[in-house]
């Protein structure tokens, strides 16, 4: 193939349609950079502000708000740390100190699976640090706290008081002046104190509640103290005890019934718990009983006179093996769980917190088959029962027992059954979900 020559003329014209189509390429690039890349710019730099924008407030929404968990047990690293100190009215509704004595010093709060959520409460919180062996200082907003010897009150001091803390059952025991001042929240004068026990049964007093300690932060919650793990459960309901005139029907009263809770199905079991409760109907002990209800009312929990109402049997190391103390104060929640698979028990979840005539708080949390039995001592009513104890299940519907309270005594056979995959509770001739609802 012949090459042709190309000469000046011919290479200068090539160099100037190059540049020409070069000039164009830059022509174009400038028309889109000037005409195009602005407005992108814009759009760009808009974006990118709406995106630092929502970026910075979604920031600041997922900022969490602060929670105090309950200390159930002495921490692993020991006390040292900050707190607000909370009365627990009930599982969701507290108390909580506001670092002032006087009447109302405190501020309602709600608790939700043993934690506290708020940002209103920096103001309450208190400083704990260690004094020396389980000696430690408390330090609220205006000072360190204490108590004047052999008073009921809250000293705040530029310097510490030493203080003693100690965990039992969930509660804190903070006490001052050689244990003889301790920290409670005081039902009848609606305030948190350090009061003073003069005779050493002060705490034996309803008004005067046991405090808890929830500690800064998010935190895993330990098991407390005193924990019982009891595995029979039985509940003896009299119709003579429960007289209240203003009830049209008898029957249809509050129903004085002795649960009994023990290790095991023996009267000399131990540990063993004894407590006279008012169940609401004569076929259900569902609800929320406490010690301070007023006597007589539906779901009161008797731990008046001592052990003759409500009792505690525990093991010591005494010569016999145990020992006894009465029941000071008590809530208890009984909450239906669902048929059992024995004859004349009911499964219920029992959670019982008491504190015993030793100072000592316990706890009680688990699902129980409850066994029951009916004893009707009215005689007028009903002459012929003579107080004999006559097994039913209890939820088994309103029964009437002065139309024959032995035909409660019929014993019914208890199974599981799979109906298209799902486990239910045949009992008798009646279906129920594992809930304790009736299908058919």
């Amino acid at each position: 193939m012949a090459v042709q020559a190309v000469n000046g003329n011919d290479v200068a014209a090539l160099k100037k349609k190059k540049n020409a189509k070069k000039n164009g390429i830059r022509l174009r690039m400038s028309f889109f950079f000037t005409t195009f890349v602005p407005e992108f710019e814009n759009i760009i730099m808009r974006k990118t502000f709406w995106v630092i924008l929502v970026g910075l407030l979604s920031a600041v929404c997922a900022q969490a708000a602060t929670v105090y968990t309950k200390v159930t047990t002495k921490p692993t690293n020991d006390w040292p740390g900050t707190y607000i100190i909370v009365y627990e009215q009930s599982a969701t509704q507290a108390l909580v100190w506001n670092g002032e004595d006087a009447s109302s010093n405190y501020q309602q709060v709600t608790i939700s699976n043993g934690k506290i959520t708020s940002d209103d409460l920096a103001d309450y919180q208190v400083t704990v640090t260690k004094e020396g062996n389980n000696k430690y200082y408390v330090k609220a907003k205006d000072g360190f706290i204490g108590c004047s010897a052999k008073s009921n009150n809250i000293t705040f001091n530029s310097g510490g008081q030493a203080c003693t803390i100690q965990s039992n059952g969930g509660y804190v025991m903070l006490e001052t002046n050689t244990n003889t001042c301790r920290f409670v929240y005081n039902t009848n004068a609606n305030r948190f104190r350090f009061y003073y026990d003069k005779n050493g049964n002060k705490w034996a007093d309803s008004d005067y509640r046991n405090i808890c300690f929830y500690v800064l932060g998010d935190v895993e919650q330990e098991d407390p103290d005193n924990l019982l793990d009891l595995g029979y459960a039985h509940a003896e309901m009299y119709a003579c005890e429960s007289n209240f005139p203003t009830q049209s029907n008898p029957y249809d009263q509050y129903f004085m019934t002795f649960l009994y809770l023990a290790q095991e199905e023996s009267n000399e079991a131990v540990p063993q718990i004894g407590l006279e409760i008012l169940a609401p109907t004569q076929y259900s002990i569902e609800g929320t009983y406490k010690s301070d209800y007023t006597p007589g009312q539906k779901y009161f929990l008797n731990c008046q006179a001592g052990s003759d109402h409500s009792y505690f049997i525990f093991p010591n190391n005494s010569t016999q093996g145990w020992g006894q103390a009465s029941i000071k104060l008590a809530t208890m929640t009984i909450t239906k769980v669902g048929p059992s698979l024995f004859p004349n028990a009911y499964v219920y979840h029992i959670k019982l917190v008491f504190t015993d005539s030793n100072q000592k708080i316990w706890t009680l949390d688990k699902d129980m088959d409850v066994y029951a039995w009916w004893i009707d001592c009215n005689k007028t009513t009903n002459p012929v029962s003579n107080m004999d104890p006559v097994a039913f299940t209890l939820e088994s519907g309103n029964h009437n027992p002065s139309q024959g309270i032995e035909n409660l005594q019929t014993e019914v056979s208890v199974q599981k059954i799979l109906i298209d995959g799902q486990m239910y509770i045949l009992r008798g001739e009646k279906i129920y979900s594992v809930q304790g609802q009736m299908v058919r």
